[in-house]
């Protein structure tokens, strides 16, 4: 969800606390809530501002914490901001953001927990493939495309051979 005026702080010192250094007043990414011992707080919001995601960014945790869950997130809000997303998908754990999502009694819950009024949403998705295999638009660089410096690294070569791609 894009949300342009500033979170309001919740009641609470932690949670507040929190709060405050994601209050932003320009169009951002909403993210979630703040939980503080098991308590979901809807009034304090994570966010992250639209014009900071051109910047890199990590996403790690251990199986099952929800990193594929918060780059589906993240890739829908770009989306529907019209910012064009690529995303490698290995697992095929994102092909379903071209799809509504279907809800049920555990998105209603933690939807009402957060504050947020989720609505199941399709997105432009166009995917590709490297090379012929798969469903996907084949991606193909011709040797040519590579330069010298790519070319190198792909054949191995150490400094002398690669000055020498280069005349």
């Amino acid at each position: 969800m894009l949300v342009t005026e500033a979170s309001s702080p919740a009641q609470g010192g932690a949670a507040q606390s929190i709060a405050a250094g994601y209050a932003f007043t320009t169009t951002a990414l909403e993210l979630g809530a703040v939980s503080v011992s098991g308590q979901v707080d809807p009034g304090a919001k994570v966010r992250i501002p639209l014009s900071m995601m051109n910047r890199h960014g990590l996403v790690a945790g251990a199986t099952g914490t929800g990193k594929t869950k918060t780059l589906q997130l993240i890739a829908e809000q770009l989306s529907s901001n019209g910012v064009p997303v690529v995303m490698a998908d290995i697992k095929g754990d994102l092909s379903g953001l071209s799809r509504p999502g279907a809800g049920n009694d555990k998105i209603a819950d933690r939807s009402r927990q957060t504050g947020d009024d989720w609505q199941p949403a399709a997105h432009p998705v166009e995917f590709v493939s490297l090379g012929s295999e798969g469903i996907g638009v084949p991606v193909r660089a011709t040797i040519t495309s590579f330069g010298p410096i790519l070319l190198s690294k792909v054949l191995g070569l150490n400094a002398t051979q690669e000055s020498t791609l280069g005349l």
